[in-house]
């Protein structure tokens, strides 16, 4: 197995956990964003209100986004068997 069949490998894995984790953070960054704007014009320092809307916005986008996070862990590990497969004969 050669460095750069290692570092092709390693790529792909990134990309993918990049790609399946990019609507969770935009999710909690967004809604992290539009909390602290609401906390900063009234003045309120709850730590409570900052954690309970971003959990939520999070949860909801783990639910909307199940099916397309499972499709692209599946295509995935099929592709990596598939090259797992070439490379051991």
């Amino acid at each position: 197995m050669s460095a750069s069949l290692v570092l092709s490998a390693v790529r792909e894995m990134l990309i993918a956990a990049l790609l399946l984790l990019t609507p969770f953070l935009l999710a909690a960054i967004l809604t992290s964003f539009v909390v602290g704007l609401l906390q900063a014009s009234t003045r309120i320092n709850d730590l409570t209100l900052s954690f309970v809307p971003r959990f939520a916005a999070v949860m909801l986008v783990i639910y909307l986004a199940r099916s397309w996070v499972a499709a692209e862990m599946v295509g995935y590990v099929e592709r990596a068997a598939a090259a797992m497969r070439a490379i051991l004969g």
